[in-house]
């Protein structure tokens, strides 16, 4: 199991030992350490590094491994149908908008050309290495629409108050400003609920994360997409 979820600890030497006892009965053990100097440290990733490294990556002639072709539902619709806790209006709700958007998404005509795609681009999955910005988890690699690597920096300005001149940026780096395609609205819709779906896991381990996933859908039944989210 590789995880990259990081937070603080008072103790290092004293969480490391909790963690070792508490994993090994799982059959999970550390396998390397990773210094701080690797992990973090300046410059600290930005919209504009992501925007670089995503043209640099949709740029290569060709990928060295196989790559599945993207299927953009995937990912909810397996989601909502491992769903506990959660209301049946809800499910339906959102099966019904996975199953319209099939069909729209089925008539798009991308702006760009298809090809290996990240698949959960944003800043997040940047990481400072040896004071080198870096691209990771590419756990959902595929072949499909560049476009949908776009999408989270598009989606982070009207959801969790990017500021615009951040989200220029990026596109300028990057070479194209998915916001100005006629798809947008389609691939923008289907990125919320991929969205909402992973709140949605959640919903028995907090209250917090109950109302979040209330609030998402919320937004997607009235068609708001400027209503703003919580970061989880």
């Amino acid at each position: 199991m590789l995880d990259h979820i990081g937070f603080a600890v008072s103790d290092f030497e004293r969480s490391l030992a909790f963690y070792r006892t508490v994993l090994a009965p799982l059959g999970y053990g550390l396998i390397m350490e990773i210094p701080r100097e690797v992990t973090g440290g300046e410059p600290e990733p930005t919209q504009a590094d992501l925007g670089r490294l995503l043209a640099r990556y949709h740029s290569l002639a060709g990928c060295p491994c196989e790559l599945p072709a993207f299927d953009v539902f995937r990912t909810p619709l397996e989601r909502l149908d491992k769903a506990t806790g959660v209301a049946g209006r809800d499910l339906d709700f959102l099966r019904e908008r996975c199953a319209e958007l099939a069909e729209r998404f089925g008539e798009l005509e991308f702006a760009l050309p298809t090809g290996p795609i990240h698949g959960d681009a944003h800043t997040r999955n940047l990481l400072t290495d040896r004071g080198q910005v870096v691209l990771m988890d590419f756990e959902a690699a595929a072949i499909g629409p560049r476009e949908w690597d776009l999408m989270p920096t598009a989606i982070a300005v009207e959801r969790y108050g990017l500021p615009e001149e951040r989200y220029r940026e990026f596109a300028a780096v990057y070479g194209f400003d998915v916001r100005s395609w006629a798809g947008y609205p389609v691939l923008r819709e289907i990125r919320t609920i991929t969205m909402t779906t992973w709140i949605m896991q959640n919903v028995g381990e907090s209250e917090a994360a109950a109302a979040e996933f209330a609030l998402r859908v919320s937004s997607l039944q009235e068609r708001d997409f400027e209503r703003a989210f919580n970061f989880f």
